[in-house]
């Protein structure tokens, strides 16, 4: 999770009694708002899923053919990221196996997550799945398959295509899987492809220079402080956090969680479990990387794990990506503004495009949910105030619709007889409208000028 140190900082809570939160958990067991009942609670682990059926797509307006295309993308379906979840779940499984503390529901769980981590060997860690492989090969021949014409006149003309990543290896290898879809459907396109190259100060922005402001609000700003310090409190998770240790942990070692009495490290990782909170949040990002790694597995969560406690931890997961990358507080831009310098680069490219057919840019969420929080896509960029913490109940914003695996926004950039440049947005494969005040062409809902998207995104460009 992006915030979890913020939340190591706030989890120094008075403990509730596990007693006490067994109660309450059992007074409201089984009630989810019916709203935010996502299926499966994957948040941004999410395997992706075309927004829609490009067959269904608005028809490009009279004269408009397509000239290039920019693309961004998130890396497809992953392992974990690093060494740690895993680890620190088997210590925690071991350390109850000793004290003879695991239900029969335990015993279980400790074979899906032996398996779970055996995937991992002997150091798959950050490196997209066989899923993550297919969902961008994929995503390349839908594309294909909508700009026939397009792929060959610049097959024809040797136009050329960019392919840039973030410089992390899981973007780099999205970029790989896609480009192999490319050429094996198209082999004449594999000498117009440049060599893959690095682009962290656009498709990494908030790592790269100029994001000293960005750092300080993640790390020290009192506002998010506060709010992430209310959510870790909030009883309901809590009670949910409880009530999933107790399907697996004797009571009295769940007591033992919950007074603090267990720290568990893995060197050289920042990660730690030191409370029920803390545990429960393992077990659940265990339960979403599953997902991400179908092919490598089967690794049965079934049975294992309730919706009711899920939920919670859902919400907080998503809470810290709304205020870590996503539209975060009203009348801020602070999590998003660096992706101003992707927009820049995009409408530059697609108005001098140089030679070049296409832009293919693969990268991390921490660019897509600023990038379409920048852009103004509805259900991706509404803030909420200060005095209003996140919440399913009160806002629309799901990490699973912005930024699922391999997230995407396209822009089709089309040319008429007269030179005018229009441009078609896609987020996911889905028709989108840029933000409110970018006006429509002509009496079209998804086709805008480029000049008048040069107007009203106002780009940021490097400091």
């Amino acid at each position: 999770m992006l915030l979890k140190p913020i939340l190591k900082k706030t989890l120094g809570l008075p403990l509730l009694s596990v007693g006490l939160l067994a109660a309450c958990h059992n007074q409201q067991a089984g009630h989810i708002d019916s709203e935010s009942a996502a299926p499966k609670y994957l948040t941004s682990k999410t395997p992706y899923q075309p927004g829609q059926p490009y067959q269904s797509y608005s028809a490009v307006p009279r004269g408009f053919t397509a000239v290039s295309i920019q693309h961004v993308a998130r890396h497809g379906s992953r392992y974990l990221s690093s060494r740690s979840d895993d680890l620190l779940m088997l210590q925690l499984l071991n350390k109850a196996k000793t004290q003879q503390a695991l239900t029969p529901l335990g015993e279980r769980f400790v074979a899906v997550v032996q398996r779970l981590h055996q995937a991992h060997l002997p150091n798959q860690y950050g490196e997209i799945s066989a899923s993550g492989v297919a969902e961008h090969q994929q995503m390349a021949q839908r594309l294909l398959a909508r700009f026939p014409t397009l792929f060959a006149t610049a097959e024809q003309q040797q136009l050329r295509m960019a392919v840039l990543h973030s410089g992390r290896e899981r973007a780099d290898q999205s970029g790989d899987a896609f480009v192999s879809a490319l050429v094996k459907m198209q082999p004449g396109l594999r000498p117009l492809l440049d060599a893959a190259k690095a682009d962290a100060a656009n498709l990494y922005f908030n790592k790269a220079e100029g994001s000293e402001g960005y750092e300080r609000y993640r790390e020290e700003d009192p506002r998010l402080q506060a709010v992430l310090q209310q959510m870790a409190a909030n009883p309901a998770l809590l009670q949910a956090a409880t009530a999933m240790l107790q399907r697996f942990f004797s009571p009295a070692f769940v007591e033992a969680l919950a007074s603090g009495a267990i720290k568990l490290t893995v060197p050289d990782e920042d990660d730690e479990i030191s409370s029920v909170l803390g545990a429960a949040q393992v077990i659940y990002s265990l339960y979403t990387i599953a997902s991400n790694l179908s092919v490598e597995g089967p690794f049965d969560f079934n049975g294992l794990l309730l919706p009711e406690h899920l939920q919670p931890l859902a919400e907080l997961d998503d809470a810290e990506s709304f205020y870590g990358r996503g539209p975060g507080f009203a009348g801020e831009d602070i999590t998003y503004r660096l992706a101003g310098r992707l927009v820049a680069d995009m409408l530059q490219k697609a108005a001098e495009p140089n030679g070049y057919v296409a832009t293919f840019r693969f990268s991390h969420a921490q660019a897509l949910i600023p990038l379409a929080a920048y852009l103004g896509i509805a259900g991706a960029s509404e803030a909420l105030p200060l005095q209003q913490p996140y919440s399913y109940h009160n806002s629309q914003w799901r990490s699973a619709e912005v930024s699922p695996m391999a997230a995407n926004v396209q822009w089709e950039v089309y040319q008429n007889g007269a030179a005018q440049l229009l441009v078609r947005m896609l987020h996911n494969e889905r028709e989108v409208q840029f933000k409110a005040t970018c006006q429509p062409y002509a009496d079209s809902r998804y086709f805008y000028l480029l000049t008048e998207l040069q107007r009203c995104l106002q780009p940021a460009t490097p400091d």
